[in-house]
């Protein structure tokens, strides 16, 4: 399942890329900005500011949707909707305030819309890139899409947190030419208590893409009460040049400030947001990390 196929994209690998949005994340990062994006099925999202008063057409089609007075916003139990039902008040909804992220597609399909823009990957450098959710959640058919883009002569990144088993990864790693690989921490505890999930398992499938010499880039996003101190960068940006001194690769680190764009999506999906409301806005932070990264040899970049 994807939700997003994103054509002339600049920033997730080299030159002009068409970017591909599997669906499903291993992780439930706090802060996460694409929360539309973590489970593997449909979500729905409901915008009440674009809701017609009066309107009753999806409380027709779906017996989740109540409007008890008219001059007010639809009620919705997500708890009992189906999501034929959800597709259904979708499709009748006139104003767009009900709308689904998600959509079952197969290699043909999403290879058919990467393929109309190879010309401008062969004079930009680019390609296709694989992103998230977590791409290897859906390992199947991104090694398919890996294998089908290489056969196109097509260059092929993926963004991902590696937070899967190595057999989900190993298959695709021949196929891939670059890795967008995050680095959010180096302390266990800690990164379980913000993301869910296990550091170690991460860990063990960076030495193992080191041994298949993959291509990576660190990505550091940058967490207000996670990772925002001088001490957790420093080791951040150790870890990184560990890696790169005993397996070599690009020798790049890109820093990704917090930023609060994608928080109303949660009150569309109807959850509730427990990250931080207000950006990162640490320039001396950020100028440390640089500092950090270019006395280890590392280039860095900041990534708005």
């Amino acid at each position: 399942m994807i939700f997003n196929i994103q054509r002339y994209a600049t920033h997730d690998g080299p030159g002009i890329r068409t970017v591909v949005f599997l669906k499903g994340c291993s992780l439930s990062c706090t802060w996460c900005q694409n929360p539309e994006s973590r489970s593997r099925t449909i979500d729905m999202l409901y915008d009440e500011r674009l809701c017609l008063k009066g309107c009753l057409r999806c409380t027709h089609v779906a017996s989740g949707f109540k409007r008890p007075d008219p001059t007010v916003a639809i009620e919705i139990d997500r708890k009992i909707l189906t999501e034929q039902e959800m597709r259904d008040a979708a499709d009748v909804c006139p104003s767009g305030a009900i709308s689904i992220c998600g959509e079952q597609s197969n290699t043909d399909k999403i290879m058919a819309e990467v393929l109309k823009d190879k010309a401008f990957y062969s004079n930009s450098g680019g390609g296709m890139t694989i992103s998230g959710g977590e791409p290897f959640m859906q390992h199947n058919l991104a090694y398919a899409l890996f294998h089908r883009a290489k056969k196109e002569h097509i260059h092929t990144a993926v963004e991902s947190c590696l937070h899967v088993p190595w057999p989900y990864i190993e298959p695709s790693v021949d196929s891939i030419d670059l890795w967008l690989v995050d680095l959010k921490h180096v302390d266990e505890e800690i990164f379980q208590k913000w993301t869910n999930g296990q550091l170690s398992l991460i860990n063990k499938n960076l030495e193992k893409l080191g041994e298949h010499n993959a291509n990576i880039i660190f990505r550091v996003p940058i967490i207000t009460g996670f990772n925002d101190n001088e001490e957790t960068i420093k080791a951040i940006i150790k870890k990184a040049a560990d890696h790169y001194s005993k397996y070599g690769g690009s020798g790049e680190i890109h820093f990704l400030p917090y930023h609060t764009y994608g928080v109303h999506k949660y009150h569309l999906l109807g959850i509730i947001y427990d990250g931080s409301k207000q950006p990162l806005d640490r320039p001396e932070l950020l100028a440390f990390a640089e500092q950090e990264a270019k006395a280890l040899g590392l280039t860095a970049i900041l990534r708005g």
